[in-house]
């Protein structure tokens, strides 16, 4: 007998895939067409020079078509584009700022590890959904106590957001009844009162006193 040929299912680039195309582009046109002018703002916003925007814009705009399936409909869309869009801003500066650091005979898949993953933030980016993995047990033990919305606006600002941003995100997600920099103010105040009631200065648990402590 002949050698016996092995037939191997062929590789589907996925980039191609008819359904996958279809599928991203009624997502695209559902969730982030209707903000193309709000994205465009936060691109400018945060792009670093006003020379780039253009370019970025556009790189924000694929990246958006490519990630649009990651989108939980169950989160405001607002929120979730303005943090989406701030993260590849940031990822896109820093990839230009490191080519222009190094000699242009590397290659530029050499780049490719710098971009931020946007299907899982966890392994980027600190964020509201993925804190508990950045910190200790006993400081995970202790945010826990705090009220949901002191929580989230400490952990806004610990991964970098101003307070206008950061009133604006909550605002978005309706913790806010206007993007009131005071009140954000006022939730880190009692957030951070919270943590230095509760934490020592290398993030050690203060154990809680009790009314069953022996008397001596």
């Amino acid at each position: 007998m002949g050698p016996q040929v092995h037939s191997e299912e062929p590789v589907i680039d996925i980039e191609r895939d008819p359904e996958v195309i279809a599928r991203r582009t009624a997502l695209f046109n559902k969730y982030i067409l209707p903000f193309s002018n709000m994205i465009f703002k936060l691109v400018a916003e945060y792009s670093n020079d006003t020379n780039n925007v253009q370019e970025n814009y556009s790189d924000v705009m694929i990246n958006f078509y490519r990630r649009v399936e990651t989108y939980d409909p169950s989160r405001p869309i607002r929120t979730w584009i303005h943090i989406c869009t701030k993260r590849q801003i940031w990822a896109c500066d820093k990839r230009r700022q490191q080519h222009n650091n190094k000699d242009f005979d590397n290659d530029i898949e050499d780049y490719e590890d710098e971009l931020i993953d946007d299907e899982h933030v966890s392994g980027n980016v600190l964020g509201v959904d993925n804190w508990r993995e950045h910190y200790s047990p006993d400081i995970v033990e202790v945010l826990e106590e705090l009220k949901p919305r002191h929580r989230d606006a400490l952990i806004l600002q610990e991964a970098g957001y101003s307070l206008k941003e950061i009133a604006e995100i909550e605002y978005a997600k309706g913790s806010l009844k206007t993007p009131n920099m005071e009140t954000i103010k006022s939730r880190l105040r009692l957030a951070r009162k919270h943590l230095k009631d509760n934490l020592t200065r290398d993030g050690q648990r203060i154990p809680r006193q009790t009314d069953t402590e022996d008397v001596l």
